[in-house]
């Protein structure tokens, strides 16, 4: 277990996470598709799926093992760690990942431009240094969520990389949850219209809200998962013990010895 995070849950929310967050872009494949994907390494049954889909969601495998690394060493938000989750999520996909934008892109269904390609290196700098500098100042918890929903929507209208931006935003988001060691947040895939609606008017008091929402069901869902994992520790802890005491014996040949 990292911190309260057990091992079942970042499994679990894993899941969740890619199903939803690749969703909100497009992606067609079933939960339980991304279930096998992620846990069993197994392609979907069904027909109709592209390879590009079945790495949007297996990308996020790798990319949850290196934000909780670097959660781990409190690492703080840097252009480099923004580029590596890009790299990360988009691996197999696109021939840029990691890399900002060359030429300007677009959201779709907004009539606002995004940053030059030009200015994305220092646009970036600037929105690390102001998340980190709001982290450090903020004195509650509400505060560095509001900081982290703010910067989301900037981030969002930065649009840095040629594609993949929302899922790297989204799971910035995440990034600075874990440094909290807080639940992770799933935007479902069907409050997509609603999302959107608030990215598009900057509405950060109406996404910190849902926010807010959906972290109070998501921290009793982690709770259960880590009540379960310490529970499950302390009885296999009581098992070696008794073996230690010569209360009980361990199964034969469980050091692979036939003597």
């Amino acid at each position: 277990m990292y911190g309260k995070y057990s091992q079942d849950y970042i499994e679990d929310v894993l899941i969740r996470f890619a199903y939803h967050s690749t969703g909100i872009e497009g992606n067609t494949l079933s939960l339980n598709d991304t279930r096998m994907i992620l846990r069993y390494g197994r392609l979907p049954s069904e027909q109709g799926h592209s390879l590009h889909e079945v790495y949007e969601v297996e990308n996020h495998r790798q990319t949850f093992d290196y934000v909780f690394q670097e959660a781990k060493e409190q690492q703080p938000f840097s252009p480099l760690l923004v580029r590596n989750i890009h790299r990360l999520l988009t691996d197999h996909i696109l021939a840029d990942g990691g890399q900002y934008k060359s030429v300007q892109n677009y959201i779709l269904g907004t009539d606002f431009q995004t940053t030059e390609p030009f200015e994305v290196p220092v646009k970036i700098q600037e929105w690390c240094d102001n998340l980190n500098q709001s982290f450090q100042q903020a004195r509650t918890f509400d505060e560095k969520l509001t900081a982290l929903i703010k910067s989301h929507i900037e981030f969002e209208r930065i649009h840095p990389f040629s594609d993949g931006n929302g899922r790297v935003g989204r799971m910035l988001i995440n990034y600075g949850l874990i440094l909290e060691q807080a639940p992770l947040l799933v935007i479902e895939r069907n409050y997509r219209d609603q999302y959107v609606q608030f990215e598009t008017n900057q509405d950060v008091k109406g996404l910190v809200h849902y926010t807010k929402e959906k972290l109070i069901n998501e921290q009793e869902r982690m709770d259960n998962f880590y009540q379960t994992a310490a529970k499950q520790k302390q009885f296999e802890k009581e098992q070696w013990k008794k073996i230690d005491n010569g209360e009980t014996e361990l199964p034969k040949d469980f050091f692979g010895n036939d003597n």
